[in-house]
Parts: structure tokens; C-alpha cells; sequence
């Protein structure tokens, strides 16, 4: 009977079985089923805040310049919902990370701190792409369009965060290193589950 293991992922499962036991494999898989789980979640909650993420009205009166900010508010909704995911992906890539290093292979593996760093810069970047307003040449706030993709656009003035006013160039640079950091994620596992391995 062929096995269903793919080829290239062989190795990986080779290693898995000969080298933990049966607790260390559970565990292994409890960690990689929630990490999954929670690229799911930042996927989809943050394919919806590019295609349908908001302005706020309060901020529609914002002068750029004047040095005055509306009093920030806690994210609602679908915004609420990815900042958990990302925070549960970096608290997965700590403590699955630490414990997998200090309790099974007594090393620090690759991916764990590739998974921490890469986390860790997706909710700092999370927080500086979120818009309360945008304002397109020859618009006014209220009639910038929902979503991100607007920011792609050769229209953009500047962009009204919590903390800064960012201009055409630093809101695309953030959002795209932004929506980078889940495929950075994905493609740092698939390489180390296929390379080759150390070992005779």
C-alpha cells in the first residue's frame, strides 16, 4: 500500500517518528493543529479588512498638521477579531517554541524563532497600518471607499492612523510588509519540514 505521505514531506515524518515519543508527538501536533488554525484565522479575517476595513466618522474632522487626535477606541469587530488571532500566533510561537526546544529536542529550533520574530512584527505593523481615515486627492474623508486596497491607488494624500498621518509611500510599504507576514510564516515551515535531513 503507497504511502500518503507526499514525497518531499517523508523526511519530515521520518524524523517526527524516530526521534520523539508518543507525548512529544501529541504535543508536536496540538501545537502545529493551533498554529494552523491560526493562520486561518489572520487569513481570512485580514483578506475581510482589505477588502472591507473602514474609516471612522469621528475622525473626519482630523486637521493634518494641527498636532490634535481624536481620543483612540478599542478595535471592534472583524479588526478585534484579527489582532486575537495574531496575538494567539505569537503567543504559539513562544510558548510551543520554548517548550518544544527546552522539553523535546533541547535546541532552539529555526521556525520557532522565525514564527516569534515574524508575529511579533505583525501585530507592531498591524497597529501602524490601521486606518481611522483616508483622504484621496480632490475628496473629502467621508468619501474615501472601504478597504485597503484604496491605498494602492495613485490618489492617496495621506492616511490618518491613531498616531501618525502617513503619506502615500510608508501606508503602502507597512501594509505590503503587513500582509507579507503569513506566507513568510507558511513558506519558513514548508522549508524546514522538507529539508533534508542533518542526520546519517
Amino acid at each position: 500500500m503507497a504511502s500518503s505521505v507526499p514525497r518531499r514531506l517523508a523526511p519530515a515524518r521520518a524524523r517526527f517518528r524516530s526521534q520523539l515519543d508518543e507525548r512529544q508527538q501529541r504535543g508536536v501536533r496540538c501545537v502545529g493543529w493551533a498554529s494552523i488554525l491560526c493562520l486561518a484565522g489572520l487569513t481570512i479575517t485580514g483578506v475581510w479588512q482589505l477588502a472591507a476595513h473602514e474609516s471612522k466618522p469621528g475622525w473626519f474632522g482630523h486637521v493634518p498638521g494641527s498636532g490634535v487626535r481624536q481620543q483612540a477606541r478599542p478595535s471592534e469587530g472583524m479588526t478585534e477579531l484579527h489582532g486575537y488571532f495574531g496575538a494567539a500566533a505569537a503567543v504559539i510561537a513562544l510558548v510551543g517554541g520554548e517548550w518544544f526546544a527546552v522539553r523535546v529536542i533541547f535546541d532552539v529550533p529555526r521556525l520557532a524563532v522565525v514564527a516569534l520574530g515574524v508575529s511579533a512584527f505583525g501585530l507592531v505593523s498591524g497597529s501602524v497600518i490601521r486606518f481611522n481615515a483616508v483622504k484621496l486627492s480632490g475628496r473629502s474623508y467621508e468619501e474615501a471607499d472601504a478597504g485597503y486596497w484604496q491605498l494602492f491607488s495613485d490618489d492617496v494624500e495621506f492616511v490618518v492612523t491613531d498616531r501618525w498621518d502617513l503619506g502615500e509611500a510608508a501606508i503602502r510599504v507597512w501594509t505590503l510588509a503587513h500582509v507579507l507576514t503569513v506566507p513568510v510564516i507558511v513558506l519558513a515551515a514548508w522549508f524546514e519540514i522538507t529539508r533534508p535531513s542533518d542526520g546519517p
